[in-house]
């Protein structure tokens, strides 16, 4: 018999299995009002599926606040809320420049980016969230940078069809066995890891991409459950990771440097057979 705690669980498991019938229907609106970019190829695809992953995720987790269930806090939710639809900015509107270095230089020129704005709000969104953390002023601040820099770094892996989602599930799965209290981590990140899932067919074989509003909830849920759930030795480690992807963006090329090692370049190709032949 199944208590309230693990029902709802089971709810918020489920709910998320309708992400990929929510991002088909995204797609064909996405297409019908003109919002498609050119991707690497130079074909038109949707570059905004985060949507279709908090439409799944969150009647779960409405459901288990409303019964009194298990569910992650608001402020996580407003965590995540918010750097979705920040990312929504660069997802819609067309810009040239890029990198950190190009948006804030053309931020002192007077010159607003969709990045720039992205950037801002979103720490401003981190500064709100890591401001409630029962923590030393310091040990926010390294909360802080780690949210930040996860939630943009698994952007930076959004080139090419599924390599965000081939960094992320490693990454949630890593985090759920490493917590300290892996049954936690287990529930706040678990959900959202299916409803990746399920959406992964439609990143993978070109049909969509992830967007900033996808790569950066999954990025900031990952930079979360690390601020909550690993030990601050863990999470000094994977701050230096994201740091050190971040240094090496903006001056090499990740695809560039998959492309020379064959077996990042087979890793790269996995699953998106599709894509490569279409």
């Amino acid at each position: 018999m199944f208590t309230l705690n693990e029902g709802l669980f089971l709810l918020q498991l489920a709910a998320p299995l309708g992400s990929a019938f929510i991002g088909g229907r995204l797609i064909e609106f996405y297409h019908r009002v003109g919002a498609a970019q050119p991707n690497y190829r130079g074909r038109a695809i949707p570059a905004a599926l985060g949507p279709a992953l908090l439409l799944g995720y969150l009647p779960g987790t409405a459901a288990a606040h409303w019964l009194g269930g298990t569910a992650p806090s608001f402020a996580v939710l407003f965590l995540w809320f918010g750097f979705a639809f920040l990312g929504l900015w660069d997802d819609l509107v067309m810009e040239k420049t890029s990198g950190f270095k190009g948006h804030f230089q053309a931020a002192w020129r007077g010159k607003i980016t969709a990045g720039f704005l992205k950037t801002a709000l979103g720490l401003l969104v981190g500064l709100l969230f890591c401001g409630n953390l029962p923590l030393s002023p310091w040990r926010r601040l390294a909360a802080l940078l780690l949210i930040l820099l996860s939630a943009n770094g698994l952007n930076l892996f959004d080139r090419r069809p599924g390599r965000a989602l081939k960094v992320f599930f490693p990454g949630a799965i890593l985090l759920m066995f490493m917590a300290s209290v892996p049954g936690a981590a287990v529930r706040l990140l678990l959900p959202l890891v299916v409803g990746a899932l399920t959406v992964a067919p439609l990143d993978l074989e070109a049909r969509a991409m992830l967007g900033d509003c996808g790569a950066n909830l999954l990025g900031a849920a990952l930079g979360a459950g690390a601020v909550l759930y690993l030990t601050p030795a863990s999470q000094v480690i994977l701050l230096l990771f994201w740091a050190a992807v971040h240094l090496f963006c903006e001056f090499y090329s990740i695809s560039v440097l998959i492309e020379k090692s064959p077996f990042l370049r087979r890793l790269d190709c996995l699953g998106r057979f599709r894509e490569r032949f279409s």
